[in-house]
């Protein structure tokens, strides 16, 4: 056989397999989160590798050389796989970094052989039948359809039949779609990139075609509807703007097809009660549906982002470091979760990850996406507006969520752009046989040759650093395999030790600092107390945190210091004031010291925050109201003035008797962190298991919680200038 047939056998098969692989991650059950187990893992890295592996070979291809978009594509392409093989190098946590770095570098080459492909086609490109774009539009929306009707499937029979609500619209934001990705997000970001070419597809077929290819358009917008994505809404009221700007139609007919459009999003956005409280006032929305906390979550990952991003403006932290580096900054931050597995929003993803340098490639890959869509001789011109439709569609969605961390949605926008760049092609070969097909420029002399090859050595030498230096991050291990130990008193020493060689290699870990606080609480209370304080400043609002450095301080003889630390356990925590812990003399005998310093700390609280105008100033004066009540030392109608809630002021005009909490029911367990694996990317990992046992009042967590703020209820900045601001002079 011929080396070039064999060449060519060798490409196909890969191609083929990268296709299946990547069909296989998309549509398995929960993908973007299964996807980090094994043996899902693995055919990740294998689907992330191919298309390194393509570009080698199509780099130091003789019998059909290589064709690479025009000059600027080609720069920004390059540039952006330099910038994240530079960013993952220098980050702090190089070697999980380089693993996870894989994902962009794929796209990249993605792109690269992509716009290969099209631009190779023997024939000239037109928007026909049979050509190779139409083939690929072919193609996608017919994956498109099926991942469509797999999600209306699954969300179908295993959500609505089974609740009873196929019909009830109010109750559909509790039934948000989520396959079969295992998020609704990843759901509306399928479904804004699939709409366009189902409906183009739609747009150029003839008869029952049409019509199937019209109903899985309408698939794929009830999809985005069922998601309850508000980003997602956004999203495709961009994408009917783009489709409008590039229709080429008159002034009246894009304004009614607007007025039309707008009324439709109108008319999904007040069915849905999800959408409807961006609409509607609070008072017209049901209290379960208002999203008061998920944006306060989103605008604190927007502030960590940025914060994160500016402490190396350059290059940033390195791919996939979000979660190894997050807690850093989470002391600053108000509201957020202990730590993020991403930060919902790509640009701040990329100025986290990759710095200025990412955003500045992410600009330019923007302003020739726009330049090609919207600077065409024929506008109506297919596959064009197919795919900058889609990219408006999907860019204005991105601003609300990050999804290039899982496969599909990293090649589809590799896709797009091969298919803008292949407007104008520049092929790299020694021949002039294309010299006449249009806007094309051939390249012949001896040295483009030679940037054949460095296309294919930059991709296996990257390939080369890969898998040569990049692993897992060992420290989640370590800690893991630390807690196992911590169970039994014999191996207490030994996990002791593996946490501290934990925290060698990235001491900004919470579960680290926290449970090694617990091992020494007894043993070497001033060291425990290093790592109380160190955990506190990484989770400000961690559940146990203030206890244990209460107890550190207890156990060096300094009672004033504790008391302190117990008010702020109160403050953070309210139920902490029931807690079982109290029953025990020589934590009983600081109680009173307690309260008197959760008043202090209390009206400080309420200071800042009134200054500020916030809210939750009413919550720390009913804080401290509550814990005089449960002492009985409150001020008669005190509890009922500072009273928030409607629940609790109905509880407290009826002058109840105070509850037996003193010999309620004792609920012990220890905490176990479901989501840890997940947010370190290694589901072979087991759920680890705090060493500190969890000892709760049955009486208060059951039937009167509704009278204790939820823990983190106070602001983290607010909460460690608490914990950082010395003792008040007596």
């Amino acid at each position: 056989m011929r080396p070039a047939r064999v060449e060519t056998l060798l490409i196909r098969t890969l191609v083929v397999v990268a296709l299946a692989g990547l069909a296989i991650l998309t549509l398995i059950d929960r993908g973007p989160t299964r996807l980090y187990a094994t043996p899902w893992v693995w055919l990740l890295w294998l689907v992330e590798a191919l298309p390194l592996v393509l570009l080698v070979l199509r780099g130091f291809s003789h019998a059909a050389p290589l064709a690479l978009p025009p000059r600027p594509w080609l720069l920004v392409a390059a540039g952006f796989s330099a910038v994240v093989l530079a960013s993952a190098s220098l980050s702090p946590f190089p070697r999980p970094s380089l693993l996870w770095a894989l994902m962009p570098l794929a796209g990249a080459a993605a792109f690269f052989l992509l716009s290969d492909w099209l631009q190779s086609e023997p024939s000239p490109r037109p928007p026909a039948v049979g050509s190779r774009g139409d083939q690929l539009l072919t193609a996608v929306g017919l994956f498109a359809a099926v991942v469509i009707a797999l999600s209306l499937g699954e969300w179908l029979a295993r959500d609505l039949l089974p609740a009873g609500v196929l019909w009830k619209f109010s109750a559909l934001a509790a039934h948000r779609n989520n396959f079969p990705f295992g998020h609704s997000n990843y759901a509306a970001g399928f479904a804004l990139l699939a709409i366009s070419p189902l409906a183009a597809l739609a747009i150029r077929r003839r008869g029952l075609r049409r019509a199937a290819w019209a109903l899985a358009t309408l698939l794929a917008i009830a999809l985005l509807f069922s998601s309850g994505s508000r980003g997602g809404a956004i999203g495709f009221a961009a994408l009917i703007v783009a489709a409008l700007v590039q229709s080429g139609l008159g002034w009246k007919k894009l304004l009614l097809i607007t007025a039309a459009g707008l009324a439709l999003a109108l008319t999904f956005a007040f069915i849905h009660p999800r959408t409807r409280a961006l609409l509607l006032p609070h008072a017209a929305v049901p209290a379960k549906y208002m999203l008061d906390a998920s944006n306060r979550q989103r605008s604190a990952m927007a502030t960590g982002g940025l914060l994160i991003g500016a402490d190396r403006p350059v290059l940033g932290w390195g791919p996939g470091s979000t979660p190894l580096i997050y807690p850093r900054y989470r002391s600053r931050l108000d509201g957020g979760v202990e730590d993020a597995f991403q930060l919902h929003c790509t640009p701040i993803q990329l100025w986290a990850d990759l710095g200025g340098a990412g955003v500045l490639c992410l600009a330019a890959f923007l302003w020739l996406a726009a330049r090609a869509a919207l600077q065409r001789e024929n506008p109506r011109g297919g596959a064009t507006i197919v795919a900058a439709t889609a990219l408006a569609g999907y860019g204005t969605f991105a601003l609300t969520d990050y999804q290039l961390d899982f496969p599909i949605f990293t090649f589809a926008l590799a896709l797009c752009a091969a298919v803008l760049a292949s407007d104008q092609c520049h092929v790299l070969r020694d021949t002039s046989r294309r010299l006449a097909e249009e806007k094309c420029h051939v390249i012949r002399d001896t040295f483009h040759p030679r940037l054949r090859s460095c296309i294919g050595n930059a991709a296996l030498l990257t390939l080369a650093i890969v898998i040569v230096f990049a692993r897992r991050d060992p420290a989640p291990a370590l800690n893991i395999r630390a807690l196992a130990l911590a169970r039994s008193p014999a191996g207490a020493d030994r996990a002791v030790a593996l946490l501290r060689e934990s925290l060698a290699l990235n001491p900004d870990q919470e579960i680290a600092h926290f449970n090694l606080g617990w091992l020494l609480v007894t043993r070497d209370p001033a060291d425990a107390e290093l790592h109380f304080l160190a955990a506190a400043h990484l989770v400000p609002d961690k559940g146990g945190v203030y206890f244990g450095l209460a107890l550190a301080r207890l156990n060096q003889k300094r009672e004033g210091d504790a008391a302190r630390a117990f008010a702020l356990a109160c403050l953070n925590n309210p139920l902490f004031l029931t807690s079982p812990w109290w029953r025990q003399p020589e934590i009983a005998r600081l109680r009173l010291a307690t309260i008197t310093d959760l008043h202090h700390f209390a009206d400080r609280a309420a200071a800042r925050l009134d200054s500020r105008r916030d809210p939750r100033a009413r919550d720390a004066r009913y804080v401290a109201a509550l814990a005089d009540w449960l002492d009985g030392r409150g001020v008669p109608g005190e509890i009922l003035a500072r009273s928030l809630t409607p629940e609790r002021v109905r509880f407290f005009a009826s002058r109840p008797a105070l509850p037996d909490f003193a010999s309620a029911p004792i609920r012990v367990y220890h905490r176990e962190r479901t989501g840890y694996p997940v947010l370190m990317r290694d589901l072979d990992l087991p759920p680890p298991i705090d060493v500190f046992e969890i000892q709760e009042n049955s009486l208060a967590v059951e039937k009167f919680d509704f009278l204790f703020p939820a823990k983190g209820w106070l602001p983290a900045p607010v909460l460690i200038a608490l914990l950082d601001s010395p003792p008040p002079k007596s």
